[in-house]
């Protein structure tokens, strides 16, 4: 803000343009209402046959529902050494594994947050 002083009154201007104030508004709402990226999920398809139970089934599919999630499984993702020992999925291009399918799927939820 700037004072502009005159005989006994002082005058407030701002010295923003319109674009700038414009920009400024622009940003407080993307900080207050941001939206959280969607999280993309690859899985194989030989990997959950191995890993999965009807347990983990249910919790994976109320997991998956999550609208921010999108996710596709492949028949295989050409990971075959860590397809052998444990569960894992590639999530935004990156691989992530757990000791059993709740461990990945702990690690999933925290991929949310």
């Amino acid at each position: 803000m700037h004072f502009v002083t005159g005989s006994d009154k002082i005058e407030i201007t701002n010295i923003y343009s319109s674009n700038e104030r414009s920009d400024m508004m622009k940003n407080l709402l993307s900080k207050v209402f941001s939206k959280k990226a969607k999280i993309q999920i690859e899985f194989c398809q030989n990997n959950l046959d191995r890993f999965l139970n009807e347990q983990t089934v249910a919790d994976y599919g109320k997991f998956l529902a999550n609208p921010r999630i999108q996710y596709k499984e492949y028949e295989c993702l050409s990971e075959c050494k860590l397809c052998k020992k444990t569960p894992y999925a590639k999530v935004n291009g990156q691989i992530m594994s757990g000791e059993d399918s709740q461990d990945l799927l702990n690690k999933l939820h925290d991929e949310l947050k």
